[in-house]
């Protein structure tokens, strides 16, 4: 009886410490959105309100969380940076996808990733935008599963534009996915309280054992 006893309360604190899993995710947070010079900056993008045609105007740069939608974009001119982060206590492990306009004019932009805002940026690659029909979007993968700098995983994202070759200001950033994301939500002071209850449980058990 006490076996199954000292086997239930382990499988319980396992559970409380094991509850990561592997999932895809958007990024669901905005950071920041800074011009060539590092400043805060305005974004522009499609303002027409319809997937079919686009007005160029003043955008907010949060509208690329979630998952990309037709006709909604924010561009980044020459060096423009724009930084996402994923919430939730997510983080990528293996590849980011960006979405971009599918009709674009082959601007390319570079992908960062940092674990949080604590840490280094990494370039993990290139994508490009272009290549497509309409104002949908098109996917381009950054693998950065051999980087050894991001072997904790990517938390926070950086797109940077490298140029402007169509009628918008840059390159068209329509969203942001990781792959693989790994979630390891802290326990809360109860969950620690309660684990240390089970531990103290098993010794006190342990002892009554020994003593027998």
């Amino acid at each position: 009886m006490n076996i199954k006893k000292n086997t239930a309360a382990i499988v319980i604190l396992a559970n409380l410490f094991g509850t990561a899993h592997a999932v895809d995710a958007y990024v669901d947070q905005f950071i920041s959105f800074k011009d060539a010079s590092g400043a805060n900056s305005i974004a522009y993008g499609n303002v027409s309100g319809n997937s079919t045609s686009w007005t160029l105007g003043v955008v907010d740069p949060a509208l690329v969380t979630g998952a990309p939608t037709a006709g909604e974009w924010a561009s980044l001119s020459t060096n423009y940076t724009a930084v996402y982060g994923f919430n939730m206590g997510l983080v990528a492990k293996t590849a980011i996808n960006v979405f971009s306009v599918a009709n674009g004019a082959n601007e390319v932009a570079s992908v960062f990733g940092r674990l949080n805002s604590s840490a280094s940026w990494t370039l993990i690659g290139d994508v490009m935008e272009g290549g497509g029909v309409g104002l949908g979007y098109q996917t381009g993968t950054v693998s950065f599963a051999s980087i050894a700098a991001l072997s904790s995983g990517v938390g926070q994202v950086m797109i940077q534009s490298h140029g402007n070759a169509g009628g918008s200001p840059g390159f068209d950033l329509m969203g942001i996915q990781g792959t693989n994301m790994v979630a390891a939500p802290v326990p809360e002071p109860e969950t620690y309280a309660l684990m240390g209850l089970g531990l103290v449980a098993l010794l006190a058990n342990r002892r009554r054992q020994a003593k027998v």
